[in-house]
């Protein structure tokens, strides 16, 4: 991966933690999800998303950083099967 690349990934992600620390600091400081509606409806607007997405969002992000959901588990189960299933079959692994 190039510096340049990386940097962008870090500060990305960098940025989405600080916009998902705001975001959970609205819903403490309102403590009614309509309110924060109300408040960030315009920004998921202008960017294509709705309500509905957001929450989608958050809920997918959460289960993976909570290890729920793991595409990197669900790749080795694969690899682990295909070479299972091309040593049955007389090849060696990959």
């Amino acid at each position: 991966m190039s510096v340049t690349k990386l940097v962008k990934t870090v500060s990305g992600t960098a940025g989405e933690a600080l916009e998902i620390n705001t975001f959970n600091r609205l819903v403490q400081r309102y403590g009614d999800a309509q309110v924060v509606k109300v408040i960030v409806e315009a920004e998921l607007k202008a960017a294509g998303e709705t309500w509905d997405s957001f929450n989608t969002y958050m809920r997918v992000k959460t289960k993976i950083q909570n290890d729920e959901i793991s595409i990197v588990r669900a790749a080795k189960e694969a690899k682990s099967l295909l070479d299972a299933d091309l040593r049955d079959a007389g090849f060696s692994g990959t």
